[in-house]
């Protein structure tokens, strides 16, 4: 059987409606309840000496009270205005309503742990298809721009679809973000240095009326994250402050320091260990969130922005990428008076990578490249692509008949590049089989998602790299020399 939802508010309601009849004296005995900012009390209320106050204190927070009054004196020598029956019974309300919003929260965030994840399976199923759609037009854009003169006005045209294709894209890394399902390569960064870069955008973003207050220590450390999602974070919740401003003078707040969570702290925080965390706080003095609404500010698309402002995408991608780096996000706003969101991620001891290819040349090659894909139009492209870059080209549009294909002649491809979800044997598969006629193959996997492959995987199984789709003709031509050269490197 369904067990009924009753709300706090019907709860709390009742619990004060019950309080004259269980004392000693009903007929003049009255209550006042306060839990959130929310006030319950019964009929005739009146606040006088004869009291039994108690403050109402939720993991560590102070959420509300309980007031219980006598409106006339009936005084007991021994006992005062109350009895000790009394006393205790207003310690047992307060313990059974604090059991309730814990049992409450728990499912609330179960709840909402559920529709996330359904969103993430939803968003997952369409990334495939869509990043393999804007490979396409990435792709013959690319090509386009090479084959026409510089100074034709079609190059403009170009630029046009390849940044609202860019554009696309990152809509779907958002997307599968905040699923849980992001594909970003991570490695130690110093997150102040992030912070203070996405302040400087920031100034010249928002309103001159609005003060950024900074108080970011240095001294920090690292975390393990991609630099781009570490900088969503911050645009992200600052513009989410800037707009709850709305343009009217007021403070944006940025502290950034370390913390340790201990067994004891861990308490406050959801899903996360005890060990060192780096915590980042944005305040806003906004005009904050209803409590009425307060719980569905995560949701994906949820937004209290006028139409056409937003998309109600920030807050979800936020979180998305705080979870999946095994972190906490927590907010505590009060109508009127601000909004403070507070980001925990857990810190490494690592030195940074500050590797950079500065290069912008497109390298090129004369090697004969195998490349898999069971869809037509990249089949295409593919072959324009790698053979616009000295390549041979063999393609397939089937794993089985590549498979054969490598079997006959394993020794006349140098690399083979397969796409990884397609019908009768996926890539991965298809690598492992190749690798069993050939182990020192060089095998590139392509994917635009996948829950079943990572990149630890892949190498472990003899994969040389990992590639996430839509991918650009630079970037993949670099990807195809890094592995061919240091496979050539090896054979010297």
């Amino acid at each position: 059987m369904e067990t009924p939802n009753i709300s706090l508010d019907g709860i709390s309601q009742g619990i004060v409606n019950l309080i004259p009849p269980a004392w000693q004296y009903p007929e003049i005995t009255c209550a006042k309840m306060i839990v959130d900012g929310k006030e319950f009390s019964t009929k005739i209320f009146k606040t006088t000496d004869w009291k039994q106050c108690s403050d109402i204190i939720i993991q560590g927070k102070h959420v509300g009270s309980l007031e219980v009054y006598y409106l006339e004196e009936k005084p007991i020598v021994y006992e005062g205005p109350f009895l000790k029956e009394e006393r205790a019974l207003i310690k047992t309300i307060i313990n059974r309503l604090v059991l309730f919003v814990k049992r409450k929260q728990l499912e609330d965030n179960l709840r909402q742990s559920q529709k996330m994840e359904a969103m993430g399976t939803l968003a997952g199923g369409i990334a495939h298809d869509f990043n393999n759609i804007l490979a396409g037009i990435i792709g013959y854009s690319e090509l386009a721009q090479d084959d026409i003169a510089q100074e034709s006005p079609a190059q403009e045209y170009l630029k046009g679809v390849l940044k609202s294709a860019t554009r696309a894209k990152d809509l779907v890394k958002q997307i599968l973000t905040f699923s849980k399902k992001s594909q970003e390569e991570r490695k130690p960064i110093q997150l102040s240095t992030i912070v203070k870069e996405a302040v400087k955008l920031l100034r010249s973003t928002i309103p001159r009326t609005i003060e950024i207050r900074q108080n970011i220590d240095d001294t920090t450390g690292m975390v393990n994250a991609d630099p781009t999602q570490m900088h969503q974070i911050v645009m992200n919740l600052c513009t989410n402050a800037a707009h709850a401003m709305q343009g009217n003078e007021g403070v944006l707040e940025i502290d950034l320091s370390s913390v340790v969570v201990t067994q004891k702290s861990m308490m406050e925080y959801h899903n996360i260990s005890p060990g060192p965390f780096l915590e980042l706080k944005i305040s806003d003095t906004g005009t904050g969130i209803d409590s009425k609404i307060i719980h569905r500010i995560f949701e994906p698309f949820f937004t209290t922005k006028e139409k056409g402002k937003g998309t109600g995408m920030g807050l979800a991608v936020v979180h998305g990428i705080v979870k999946d780096h095994g972190g906490d996000i927590s907010i505590d706003s009060q109508l009127g008076k601000g909004t403070t969101f507070r980001v925990m991620l857990p810190q490494v001891i690592a030195e940074p990578d500050n590797e950079e290819d500065s290069s912008s040349k497109v390298p090129t090659g004369t090697e004969h490249i195998l490349f898999v894909d069971d869809e037509e139009i990249l089949i295409d492209l593919a072959k324009r692509i790698f053979e616009s870059l000295g390549y041979t080209v063999t393609a397939k549009n089937s794993s089985i008949e590549a498979l054969e294909t490598f079997q006959k002649s394993p020794d006349t491809f140098d690399m083979v590049i397969t796409d990884q979800t397609m019908p009768h044997m996926t890539g991965y598969n298809l690598a492992k089989r190749i690798l069993e006629i050939k182990p020192s193959a060089n095998i590139i996997l392509c994917t635009g998602y996948s829950e079943t492959v990572s990149l630890e995987k892949a190498e472990a199984a003899g994969i040389k790299t990992l590639v996430y789709k839509p991918i650009s003709k630079k970037e993949i031509a670099r990807k195809i020399r890094g592995v061919l050269d240091k496979h050539n490197h090896q054979y010297l």
